[in-house]
């Protein structure tokens, strides 16, 4: 039996449905937000924001686990084991 590939492109379409589902809440003002809610998503190890599809999703994962920073560590820039 074939192992199931994971769909990015579905599980990026589910997090927006869930959002759209979840409502809006109450409008604040951009100024008035948590920082990480309102910035583009930024790459702490290049400083570098991220571009395109890759900023929805990474909105959608912070505002989900209630992220108040807008910094995201890929695994390749994460900590090594062994290391401090």
């Amino acid at each position: 039996m074939k192992e199931q590939r994971f769909d990015i492109h579905q599980h990026i379409t589910n997090q927006i449905v869930a959002a759209i589902e979840a409502g809006a809440g109450e409008f604040r003002l951009p100024w008035h937000r948590a920082a990480g809610s309102v910035l583009r998503p930024v790459n702490v190890a290049s400083k570098k924001p991220y571009q395109g599809v890759n900023i929805l999703p990474l909105w959608a994962a912070g505002d989900e686990a209630g992220y108040q920073a807008g910094l995201w560590a890929p695994t390749s820039n994460g900590p090594k084991p062994g290391r401090r």
